[in-house]
């Protein structure tokens, strides 16, 4: 908490606590078969991926220190992407159903489904902000992917949860060819959360597929490629 005080993000436990306390949201379940190629879209940026590594704490935490309870966990499958002169553009865990239990603390809510041992969970996804608006969230989600099937050669599908609102984070979801797949209608009261699933019908469409001028409501100004339902 001192930390994120230091760094100008009180604001983010105060408003998570008036979220409990009454709040609804929805957010999607977003999926994709990592089996299916999917070509990566083109950043602004050149980009390189690797996994996290220990001399990477002092930067994540220095922009964005609620982060520092889940890099003590040490859960090993995070992954990061690099610029050409090794800056940190966008940060990422892959979350297998082995390490479940470990991340489980640090998840909203409930899944709608335990993991199975072909799945896994897209979670945490963070683009630095000096490298935001440059294409780097679908090139680094596709890059991650594909070196999440070269590691895992069984696991097939890939799910993330995005609140609704957050159009930024599902544009670079959609870029990376994950699919709306279902719904989680969360509804806090007092701190003590209920939560509801609908699966989506075969082909449902993006909010901003739906609406008129599409790409001008996913580039509003202050849009940001990161979910705010955990990340």
């Amino acid at each position: 908490m001192l930390m994120m005080a230091r760094h100008g993000e009180i604001a983010a436990p105060i408003k998570e606590v008036c979220e409990r306390i009454y709040s609804n949201e929805t957010s999607m379940i977003l999926r994709r078969d990592l089996w299916e190629h999917h070509p990566a879209p083109q950043p602004k940026i050149a980009l390189a991926v690797r996994p996290l590594r220990s001399q990477d704490f002092p930067l994540i935490i220095k922009e964005r220190p609620r982060r520092l309870p889940i890099l003590l966990a040490e859960i090993p499958s995070c992954y990061v992407a690099l610029t050409e002169t090794g800056e940190l553009a966008f940060m990422l865990w892959v979350i297998f159903n082995t390490e479940w239990v470990r991340f489980r603390p640090h998840f909203k809510g409930q899944l709608h489904s335990p993991l199975q041992p072909d799945e896994c969970l897209f979670e945490f996804a963070y683009t630095f902000e000096k490298f935001r608006a440059k294409g780097v969230m679908g090139a680094a989600l596709v890059m991650i992917a594909e070196q999440t099937v070269k590691e895992r050669p069984s696991v097939r599908w890939a799910c993330n949860y995005i609140r609704q609102g957050n159009l930024a984070s599902l544009k670079g979801c959609r870029n990376a060819g994950f699919r709306p797949y279902m719904k989680r209608e969360e509804h806090w009261r007092a701190m003590y959360l209920r939560q509801s699933f609908v699966r989506l019908d075969p082909g449902a469409r993006f909010p901003f597929e739906e609406a008129p001028g599409a790409s001008t409501i996913a580039s509003l100004p202050g849009a940001r490629e990161s979910s705010p339902l955990t990340g």
